[in-house]
């Protein structure tokens, strides 16, 4: 019964994917090299806008709790790491990358379902086309959104 909606979906969840991968690009280093999501950005753009954000600092505050007795705490040791050049060493994917592979397996699998879907093509086509290497496989898949496709994307 639900089976109808199913290539809907998967559509859906490629969208949620790229709007995250949008998401990844403003926090990590702008989109377009126009900065990063910073406190220092965030701040700037406060004051532009008249807004006023106080950070209520933790010299600031009273150091009690409610009942008038220290806060607890857990631990002020430092978090354990593995080292400055083990962790230079490591392949780390960066989030844009992962979220556009995210947003390509799910468009695949509804390609999978539907595979005359010329809108699916048209998504693929315009992830394929930022990144380097890949500009092939995105004129493929805008050639086969508009002229090989049973539901033509225009």
């Amino acid at each position: 019964m639900l089976n109808s909606f199913k290539s809907g979906w998967l559509e859906a969840l490629g969208d949620l994917a790229r709007y995250r991968m949008a998401v990844a690009a403003m926090v990590n280093g702008g989109v377009g090299g126009q900065g990063g999501l910073t406190s220092h950005a965030v701040s700037e753009a406060s004051r532009n806008s008249g807004c006023d954000i106080k950070k209520k600092s933790p010299s600031s505050s009273s150091g009690k709790s409610a009942s008038d007795s220290p806060a607890a705490r857990i631990d002020d040791s430092p978090s354990p790491s593995i080292g400055v050049a083990a962790a230079r060493l490591l392949d780390v994917e960066p989030e844009k990358e992962r979220w556009r592979n995210i947003a390509k397996d799910w468009y695949g699998a509804g390609l999978a379902e539907q595979p005359g879907t010329g809108k699916l093509h048209h998504h693929l086509g315009l992830l394929s086309r930022e990144v380097e290497g890949e500009g092939l496989k995105g004129v493929y898949h805008f050639v086969k959104r508009c002229v090989i496709s049973h539901n033509p994307f225009l």
